[in-house]
């Protein structure tokens, strides 16, 4: 439940590494991965991914004691981010 934040290991960001392909912070596009760091100092502990750019961009996440829910990309959110993700290309066999 910490995510191992006493001991200060980034376990959801090593997870993302290894399932996801990291992505330059450029323009963000329709189905990001967005790590977020709910505190300065603390470890990346929340996922979202992301819904909709533009002038009003949004992302979906579990929300603690509201479900999955879509919310406003907002400058608190945004400023939260730590990494983006993509999922990986995957070839058709």
């Amino acid at each position: 439940m910490d995510w191992s934040e006493p001991q200060g290991q980034e376990l959801l960001w090593r997870a993302a590494i290894r399932h996801l392909s990291p992505k330059e912070f450029g323009e963000p596009a329709l189905g990001d991965v967005i790590l977020f760091r709910m505190r300065d100092g603390a470890v990346a502990k929340h996922l979202g991914i992301q819904s909709e750019v533009g002038q009003a961009p949004r992302f979906v996440h579990a929300y603690s004691g509201h479900g999955v829910v879509e919310s406003p990309l907002s400058a608190p959110w945004a400023r939260r981010v730590v990494a983006r993700f993509q999922f990986p290309d995957v070839e058709a066999t």
